[in-house]
């Protein structure tokens, strides 16, 4: 697990630390704080050497890639000359990790193309790409080394290694799903992610994979199945939720605007099912909300000692260009819920 986090122009992002992280940490704040921000570059650094994961979540954000345009959009202001620095400090053994993102140049022909992004004091420079370079405390002479870059008009990906421990984003993509439930399934957990759906929809029995057409279908106990696409937002938040938890033990889950589709009793519910899972398969778990109800779901279900010992919310304050991580007590979470703090 992180302790400690550390962001450098990312997106939004100037500079922010956030310290003392616990096993669940909720980010709130207003539009435009960088929560998200936070949420994606510590996905960044979980997956440091993996140089797919940036087109990843340009494609949660609903905005896959486009063309070299987008290179400089993962920079804060876009300013390219300014590398991201992305560094974590792990809370058993204190080692640090470092992630450090920077521009892949090219020379470019006479012409550029349209859709790629040229450095203005070296016109005949173009940014195709970033290199990724990740490095630890331990081992500080070591740089692995990964990048993305667009060549033929394709993305290529070069460097890519698998690393433990792993993380996922949770995201509400068929495909995604269909792939998690296959684990759950083989896990023999499928009886908890119903349990979990009963709580939007009673009648749930039962989940089902049928390939084809490999989407994932529940028994409400009507004559037919029913796609559970087809079952509104809230139903699709607990199972990507669900899914997500379920399958990676001894990892990272990350969970960007968790209240969404949720009424206050189901967003208990998914609270406790996820200070569970967190603490029975030694998950850290990351996730932000833009909802007082959800801040409150949050603080009935962190009672006691769980509160700061394993759950730990975070405000994300920003004045122009600088950024502050403030940590809640439960007496100020109490104070502001109680004077309708306003989130957004």
């Amino acid at each position: 697990m992180f302790r400690c986090v550390t962001v450098k122009n990312f997106r939004a992002i100037t500079e922010l630390r956030v310290d003392g992280l616990s096993r669940v940490n909720l980010f709130v704040g207003h539009n435009a704080s960088g929560k998200t921000s936070l949420l994606e570059s510590i996905f960044f650094l979980i997956g440091a050497t993996n140089p797919k994961l940036p087109m990843s979540v340009n494609t949660f954000r609903g905005f896959p890639y486009i063309g070299g345009t987008m290179w400089p959009t993962y920079f804060h202001n876009m300013n390219v000359k300014i590398p991201i620095e992305i560094h974590a400090e792990d809370a058993m053994t204190g080692e640090e990790q470092r992630l450090r993102i920077k521009p892949r140049y090219e020379h470019s022909p006479a012409t550029l193309p349209s859709d790629v992004a040229p450095i203005s004091s070296e016109p005949d420079v173009l940014v195709n790409g970033l290199d990724l370079e990740y490095a630890t405390s331990t081992d500080a002479d070591t740089r692995e080394q990964s990048s993305v870059f667009q060549r033929d008009e394709q993305l290529v990906y070069e460097g890519a290694r698998a690393r433990l421990p792993s993380g996922t984003f949770v995201v509400p993509l068929s495909a995604d799903l269909r792939n998690k439930f296959s684990e759950v399934q083989r896990k023999k957990r499928v009886n908890d992610v119903v349990s979990l759906l009963k709580n939007v929809e009673p009648a749930v029995e039962d989940i089902r994979l049928l390939d084809p057409p490999g989407l994932l279908y529940a028994d409400t106990g009507a004559t037919e199945l029913m796609p559970v696409n087809l079952m509104g937002g809230g139903m699709i938040k607990l199972l990507s939720t669900a899914l997500a938890m379920l399958n990676m033990q001894d990892g990272f889950v990350l969970i960007d605007e968790i209240e969404n589709g949720l009424g206050y009793s189901s967003q208990q519910k998914l609270w406790e099912a996820i200070f569970s899972w967190a603490r029975k398969l030694n998950i850290q778990v990351f996730a932000t909300t833009h909802s007082a109800e959800c801040i409150r779901a949050f603080s009935d279900r962190a009672e006691g000692e769980l509160f700061e010992a394993d759950a730990k919310l975070f405000r994300i304050g920003r004045i122009e260009d600088k950024f502050r991580a403030v940590e809640y007590t439960r007496e100020l979470l109490a104070e502001s819920i109680d004077s309708n703090w306003e989130v957004r």
